[in-house]
């Protein structure tokens, strides 16, 4: 049940204001009574048909009695962050009057809203971005068809509503379907995509475009579910029917979220379905009764943050990750990858993949760096997360906060969308196996003169550096030939700053890597 929203409203009598005869009118004289002309960052659209005194307007979660005869007008505050942000609800009468109500989400309408000013770029070109993307990706296998065996996916974008299900959150799912089918060879069957409105033939997006299920545009469907609270269910219920004991689930969330439940405070949060939510709480509970050797999730949406205590908690006594690109209380942005993609996990997937399609303001193609950052041939969890957050422009400048945590400590290095990383080859040519050296470093936070442990099973060349967490070699320990055993090198860390570092041993038949911090 909505809540009507009724004392948020401030009233702003204009004295002498100009007749106001239509929906254009009332726009115009808001942005320039209110935004004093100024559209920076903003956008606003108006619905031309009138709205009537005493009206209950629905949102997504609330709703708004409409306190006079006249036009409603939307200021959207923050054009290029998802929602939930800060917006205004203004109604201005014919006489021009004007009544603002303060939201965060937009009103159920919007879809028949037209926009009449905005600082976001103008859409141009003739050809679809699915067609773009699909002439742009070319696979970058990364895994093996044996390993793809024991990984599932689980895919959520939700999208609110048409009004507010836009092109970016159809771009970013399709980009992380193509990586972990064709990248890291997933069966269509391990791929569970709950997706807005699922199958229906009906337009679904912003842009009245119905969004094609085929992702990869090999001839099915790649959407399995609607994002409604029943979709979502089902995908889970999918999942808890596939993934055991010996398999590693990845959970990827896009489109809206929200910040605070009734009766309780942020950074109790939400994500927003197909007409539906799915909270913290209920989310920590169904991922805590499903199987998995590992389960790591991505979340774009705003208040994402707000998962990571819920999550962690949901997969307690199993190594898990979580990446998010707000925190708990604020909201997540396009940025410079409007209108094709969020930002954020536009270079997440991109570091997963090796490059990123082309965007707006945006050219694509080679990274800003290498996302490989310990060299072992692998963009594990904690490398994609840490890279898209070093190049998310929104996350630099502050205005998001992008999210991590890993338990046991520092496991987000050893798991990629392969499952865990398998560093040292068998005998004629048997799967990688995993490390065994016994990497450890004495004191984490380090003190000032610390002591390496490893050891190795044959004897040969080995080698210990030391790399920030620009991928930057700032220290080697050890490279020389050395023999079976265990060995210990003292590390003398008193004149190195403050930050995260990376230990990365290699041996002839494996690697291992540690994440160590300085105080």
């Amino acid at each position: 049940m909505k809540t009507v929203l009724s004392v948020l409203v401030l009233i702003t009598a204009l004295a002498g204001a100009s007749a106001v005869p239509s929906g254009n009118s009332a726009a115009e004289l808001v942005f320039e009574d209110i935004l004093q002309g100024d559209i920076t960052g903003r956008s606003v659209m108006v619905l031309d048909e009138m709205v009537t005194r005493g009206t209950v307007m629905g949102s997504w979660r609330y709703e708004v009695t409409v306190p006079l005869d006249g036009y409603l007008v939307l200021i959207d505050d923050m054009a290029y962050a998802n929602w939930e942000h800060p917006c205004r609800w203004v109604f201005v009468s014919p006489e021009g009057d004007m009544e603002i109500v303060r939201m965060n989400t937009p009103p159920d309408a919007l879809e028949r809203m037209k926009v009449t000013h905005t600082c976001l770029p103008e859409e141009t070109g003739s050809r679809g971005q699915y067609e773009d993307f699909i002439e742009w990706f070319e696979p970058n296998v990364q895994s093996t068809p044996a390993q793809a065996e024991h990984m599932y996916a689980l895919i959520i974008s939700g999208g609110a509503s048409q009004g507010s299900n836009h092109i970016r959150y159809y771009g970013d799912v399709q980009f992380i379907y193509n990586v972990l089918a064709h990248d890291y060879l997933l069966p269509d069957d391990h791929i569970i995509v709950c997706f807005a409105d699922g199958l229906n033939p009906a337009p679904d997006q912003s842009g009245g475009l119905n969004s094609n299920p085929d992702f990869d545009d090999d001839g099915d469907s790649d959407i399995i579910y609607d994002a409604t609270s029943t979709g979502v269910a089902n995908g889970f219920a999918d999942i808890a029917s596939m993934c055991g004991n010996d398999d590693h689930l990845f959970i990827y969330t896009t489109d809206h979220g929200g910040s605070g439940k009734f009766m309780n405070s942020p950074p109790e949060v939400y994500l927003n379905l197909w007409g539906g939510s799915l909270d913290d709480d209920a989310y920590q509970t169904t991922v805590s009764g499903l199987s998995y050797a590992s389960c790591h999730a991505v979340m774009e949406q705003c208040f994402s943050g707000g998962f990571l205590e819920e999550h962690m908690a949901g997969t307690t006594g199993k190594p898990s990750s979580f990446a998010s690109a707000a925190n708990g209380y604020e909201s997540s942005w396009a940025g410079a990858t409007y209108p094709e993609y969020d930002e954020y996990v536009y270079y997440w997937t991109g570091a997963m993949h090796g490059s990123t399609p082309p965007a707006s303001s945006v050219p694509g193609g080679a990274l800003p760096g290498d996302p490989d950052m310990n060299g072992d041939g692998y963009v594990s969890f904690w490398e994609a997360f840490d890279r898209a957050k070093a190049w998310d422009t929104y996350a630099q400048s502050g205005q998001e906060h992008p999210q991590w945590d890993d338990d046991p400590d520092s496991c987000g290095d050893m798991y990629f969308l392969g499952g865990l990383i398998q560093t040292g080859i068998g005998d004629e040519g048997d799967p990688f196996q995993p490390a065994t050296g016994g990497l450890a470093v004495s004191g984490n936070p380090l003190s000032s003169v610390s002591t390496v442990s490893f050891s190795i099973n044959t004897p040969g060349d080995a080698s210990v550096l030391v790399y920030d967490m620009s991928g930057h070699v700032v220290s080697e320990l050890v490279s020389q030939e050395l023999a079976a055993g265990e060995h210990t090198v003292s590390w003398n860390t008193g004149s190195m700053a403050s930050g995260v570092y990376i230990i990365r041993f290699r041996a002839a038949d494996f690697a291992e890597t540690l994440r160590v911090v300085k105080f």
